[in-house]
């Protein structure tokens, strides 16, 4: 928690807006963002994460089999279980589909 507020403190990457190719205002960097910066923002969103009770209670562990990633469930019905569908997700439904085709088999 130190650590996450000693970089919350260092200055972000400062936006600025500019005009886009079709005249519409954007946002873009106002330089290129040094480490320091960058960190700093990640920090932020840490420090706003853990600070807000409703975004907090979003937080999740994977179910997937010895995966440490806490991720912030933000789908619908905030029922997600797994950090990726396509990495933790995929093996939950391989090793299921292998349980029940080899109690198919015996």
């Amino acid at each position: 928690l130190t650590r996450v507020n000693d970089l919350a403190r260092t200055a972000p990457p400062a936006p600025r807006a500019v005009r886009g190719e079709d005249g519409i205002l954007v946002r873009e960097l106002a330089e290129p963002p040094e480490c320091a910066a960058l960190l700093a923002a990640v920090a932020r969103d840490a420090v706003e994460l853990l600070t807000d009770p409703v975004a907090r209670a979003g937080l999740r562990q994977c179910e997937g089999d010895n995966c440490p990633i806490v991720y912030l469930d933000t789908s619908r019905g905030r029922r997600r279980r797994w950090c990726s569908s396509e990495v933790c997700g995929n093996r939950e439904r391989v090793a299921r589909h292998r349980r029940r085709a080899a109690l198919a088999r015996a």
